[in-house]
């Protein structure tokens, strides 16, 4: 009777937790009261909630962070170096002067920078270069906006410093061959998505008289790119990727190395004052675009360690409703997409940290089949359509598009892409 009480009081405080993140509350803060609660209701010792809860799951996340730190550190060195510059103005040369080519083009090469580039500063800083010239050439501010945001979208399949975030989540899931596989191929379809997506506006936008005439960027809108760049500039966001998934580097000392190489190629080491300073300067700006994130991420696994104390009383509670066949969980999931939105139950940085907590302590599911069902709604339905996704609230502001349209505009293609690549990461890292 008294595991029952507690079962109930555990799973209303996380339909708490549903709501308080759909309502946008704070989730450093939800998931630490979260953690506080579940540890009260389930009795556990106080010995453990300070040893395990707070003080294990923290130390054991740490690696994780040194690579998102390392990788938005890489991220700035791209952007505050003039590489990002550097091919997206050879990009629109490229194109010439056909808008729908020029958006084309411009979209996939932001979802190839995206692969390794991180950080919501180093997303704003591109779009402060990108939007304003898929504006000039005519676009539909919506079209604009939402093909962005999918093409920086398709990058983080691929994005190291990106999907660790899932791998210190899931023990004994790495960036290896079997992942990097379904990388590559999640990527080229999301890639595919952006391409019918501008194609389908443009014309529509066109027909109903919403793309203007081709006029060349204005000053304002075309990058400024720095004297004594050379081509070969447009292969240093490529190699931490090359380094780890070919030669079987760490993360930190490819984007180390990767950053070093940078500053070489753009000519930064003429003085050493000139490279402390500007290491030391996009070092502060990349801890500064992931700060935040850094402590939601430690709030998550400190709620995790928690559920997995609870674990015993929810499985007791809720195990036998819960379907246990791998693939009808992935069609209920594939059906119930939306809630991926506005941090709801199907969102791991979110309410479903608590859901996946409760699959976690099933003891049903293989590790592998729980990271391919949760690790595609964060890109393919939060970074690609949703209002609350923090380089999405950006977005919106510059281009001044309402939440709503935005939402509309680009979650069909979303759902779309959560499908396919739902299916894909199933049958080939799920079963």
């Amino acid at each position: 009777m008294l595991n029952t009480i507690m079962g109930i009081l555990l799973l209303l405080t996380f339909i708490g937790l549903i709501v308080y993140c759909v309502k946008g509350g704070n989730l450093l803060v939800g998931f630490l009261v979260m953690s506080i609660l579940w540890c009260i209701i389930a009795r556990v010792p106080l010995t453990t909630v300070v040893t395990t809860v707070f003080e294990k799951s923290v130390e054991d996340y740490g690696s994780t962070i040194a690579i998102i730190i390392f990788g938005a550190w890489f991220g700035r060195i791209i952007v505050n170096t003039g590489i990002a510059n550097y091919i997206i103005k050879k990009t629109v040369e490229l194109g010439g002067d056909k808008p729908l080519i020029v958006a084309l083009l411009l979209n996939v090469v932001c979802a190839l920078i995206f692969t390794s580039v991180f950080g919501v500063g180093s997303v704003m800083a591109i779009g402060m270069i990108v939007l304003p010239i898929l504006f000039s050439i005519g676009l539909d501010k919506k079209t604009a906006l939402g093909a962005y945001m999918l093409s920086v979208a398709a990058g983080m399949y691929l994005n190291i410093a990106y999907v660790s975030q899932f791998f210190g989540l899931f023990k004994g899931i790495t960036y290896s061959n079997n992942y990097i596989h379904f990388a590559i191929i999640a990527t080229i379809i999301q890639v595919a998505v952006v391409i019918a997506f501008l194609v389908f506006h443009y014309f529509y936008d066109k027909k109903s008289g919403k793309v203007r005439a081709w006029a060349a960027p204005n000053a304002e809108a075309a990058p400024e790119v720095k004297k004594g760049l050379g081509w070969y500039c447009i292969f240093v966001p490529f190699i931490p990727i090359i380094l780890v998934a070919v030669f079987k580097w760490s993360s930190c000392p490819a984007f180390l190395l990767s950053i070093i190489v940078g500053l070489l190629f753009t000519r930064n080491f003429k003085s050493y004052k000139g490279v402390v300073e500007i290491l030391q300067k996009t070092l502060f700006d990349g801890v500064s675009d992931c700060a935040l994130l850094i402590g939601m991420l430690y709030s998550i696994v400190i709620f995790q360690a928690a559920a997995k104390q609870a674990a015993p009383i929810i499985n007791a509670l809720i195990g036998g409703i819960i379907p246990h066949s791998p693939l009808v969980l992935v069609i209920i999931f594939c059906i119930l997409a939306p809630l991926a939105l506005f941090r709801g139950p199907l969102m791991i940085f979110g309410a479903g940290a608590a859901l996946l907590s409760i699959f976690q302590s099933m003891n049903v599911f293989s590790t592998p089949f729980l990271f391919a069902l949760f690790v595609i709604a964060p890109v393919a339905i939060v970074a690609s359509s949703c209002p609350t996704q923090s380089w999405g609230m950006w977005g919106l502001s510059y281009s001044k598009i309402e939440p709503r349209e935005y939402l509309k505009t680009n979650f069909p293609w979303a759902w779309a892409i959560f499908i396919a690549n739902e299916l894909l990461a199933y049958f080939l890292m799920g079963k």
